[in-house]
């Protein structure tokens, strides 16, 4: 019974560490992205221990690999930077110079629509909301496109957090699986056999979802740019970038990123407008059940419906970054309620591997 009460009282201490981790932004942050670094640099890391090791015979120290991978990324990064920011920054530059004339024109365009050809009646209401979304478009969309590249590529948002983002990367590629392991200890020895399968089956989903979705973000990206510029869409880099970032937001997210993209290409023409919009149809039909299936698998096993509703409390709650983390997120309370609610079946399982002493 005491070491029942034990058990217990440390998830209430664990889960209470947790809150206190959420509710300071300046902690959680870094701590993500960080976390987020480690899970894209493990794979470099290892492939530099075993490609050392079958070159020259010999093992290289851990801390070596992993500042190799960092090389990695910062080369990355660097040609990144050369090859597609320069003129991703032109664009971004041009379309916010040009931002009120296409808010203006899309107006316009809306209205439009109810004519003697069309035969659409829009509701006098429908007609003010369309109104008043377009204004506060205007409103702060100059300030939001100017400001996006720096939102999509800051690491973090200070000089702090700058230098402490790499150093967390680097003790958690290193001793990762150490801090697993002390948290583990912290329980005594029956729970832990449980302990272990959560955490790994944890490590196994946020890192097949984090590398999966980079995957997919760089290819969705890379389509959506080469689809864009051939059929002469204006800013197809940005729409790229607005896919990429997209793509991160599961059901909703293609269709948000697919939206600037159809009205840029309206306001050349209507024609235009329809092969955009048959093309991210047909892009998101590649994705579903091409692209998707071969880079995610089964990792994640939500509901359409819990995802989205998952969605709206993380949007309402952190807003765009809620979003994007809530799937992940919700994936780890899966998780962790598995193994609570089938806390019997474990304990009588390690009990019969440890001995009931």
């Amino acid at each position: 019974m005491i070491r029942e009460s034990q058990f217990w009282l440390r998830i209430v201490v664990a889960v209470f560490a947790v809150w206190i981790f959420i509710s300071v932004h300046a902690v959680y942050w870094p701590v993500i992205v960080s976390l987020i670094i480690t899970f894209i640099l493990i794979p470099v890391r290892d492939a530099v221990l075993k490609g050392v090791q079958r070159l020259t015979g010999r093992r290289i120290p851990v801390d070596a690999a992993i500042l190799i991978s960092f090389v990695v990324l910062i080369l990355a990064l660097v040609g990144i930077t050369n090859s597609v920011l320069h003129p991703l920054v032109i664009q971004v530059n041009l379309l916010a110079a040009n931002f009120q004339n296409l808010v203006d024109k899309t107006a316009a365009l809306v209205m439009n629509f109810e004519n003697s050809q069309t035969q659409l009646y829009i509701p006098d209401q429908v007609k003010g909301i369309i109104n008043d979304f377009l204004v506060k478009i205007g409103n702060y969309g100059i300030d939001g496109v100017t400001n996006l590249v720096k939102s999509v590529f800051a690491i973090a948002g200070t000089v702090i957090e700058f230098f402490v983002v790499p150093i967390i990367t680097f003790y958690f590629m290193k001793d990762g699986s150490k801090m697993v392991d002390c948290f583990v200890h912290l329980y005594p020895e029956e729970y832990r056999l449980q302990l272990d399968v959560l955490f790994d089956e944890v490590d196994r989903v946020l890192s097949s979802y984090i590398r999966g979705q980079l995957i997919m973000s760089c290819i969705i990206s890379l389509l959506t740019f080469i689809g864009m510029w051939i059929m002469g869409v204006p800013y197809p880099m940005v729409i790229a970038l607005l896919a990429a970032v997209t793509e991160w937001i599961p059901i909703i997210g293609p269709i948000v990123g697919a939206i600037p993209a159809i009205l840029l290409g309206a306001l050349v023409s209507p024609a235009l407008a329809a092969k955009v919009l048959i093309f991210y149809i047909i892009i998101q039909q590649i994705d579903s059940h091409l692209i998707m299936p071969q880079v995610m698998g089964a990792v994640i096993s939500l509901h359409p419906v819990a995802i989205v509703i998952a969605l709206l409390m993380g949007g309402t709650l952190f807003g765009i970054q809620g979003m994007i983390l809530t799937v992940p997120i919700t994936a780890v309370l899966q998780i962790i309620c598995k193994h609570l609610w089938f806390y019997n079946t474990y304990k009588t399982k390690a009990m019969n591997f440890y001995g009931k002493n």
